[in-house]
C-alpha cells in the first residue's frame, strides 16, 4: 500500500504543467557532487531560490549564475528560469556547541611556562597582565 512520493507527485502533477517536478527530479544531476551543499529551497514563476551551506559556495554560485541558469534551463522543457537568488543556511545549533565544547578542552590543555607565570606576576597593572596572559594563551592555541 505504500507508495513511493515520486509515484504521489508524478500522479498529482500529470494533469498540470509538470516543469516544477521535472526540475526537482534533474537538480542532484544539475548540481553534481556539491549537492550535499547546494539545496533547491523555492521555487517561483521566473526565479530559484537556492539554500547554501558555506558562504564561499554562496559566491561562487553567484559567480555561475549564467551558466547555472542555463544548465538548469537545458533539463526543462522550456527556459523557464531567468533569476536565481542564494540563501545561506550556514551552520546547525548543534555544530556550534560542538565548536565551543571543543574550544573549552583546548584552553583547559594549555599552561604557561614557569617563566612566562613569574614575568607576568611582575606586571604591576592587573589589567595589562591579563590581556598580556590571554594574549599568551591564544598564540598558543594557534600554533597547536
Amino acid at each position: 500500500m505504500a507508495k513511493e512520493i515520486k509515484t504521489i507527485l508524478e500522479t498529482l502533477f500529470a494533469h498540470h504543467n509538470n516543469w516544477h517536478l521535472q526540475l526537482l527530479q534533474s537538480w542532484p544531476s544539475i548540481v553534481g557532487n556539491i549537492k550535499t551543499d547546494v539545496h533547491l529551497l523555492k521555487i517561483y514563476e521566473d526565479t530559484l531560490v537556492i539554500g547554501v551551506m558555506d558562504s564561499c559556495w554562496l559566491q561562487e554560485l553567484y559567480l555561475l549564475s549564467p551558466l547555472l541558469i542555463q544548465t538548469i534551463n537545458q533539463k526543462l522543457d522550456l527556459p523557464r528560469i531567468k533569476k536565481l537568488r542564494f540563501k545561506s543556511i550556514g551552520i546547525t545549533d548543534k555544530k556550534i556547541k560542538k565548536e565551543s565544547h571543543k574550544k573549552v578542552i583546548v584552553e583547559k590543555a594549555i599552561q604557561l611556562t614557569t617563566r612566562e607565570t613569574a614575568m607576568l606576576a611582575q606586571v604591576k597593572d592587573k589589567q595589562l597582565a591579563t590581556v598580556l596572559h590571554d594574549y599568551l594563551l591564544r598564540i598558543y592555541r594557534e600554533n597547536t
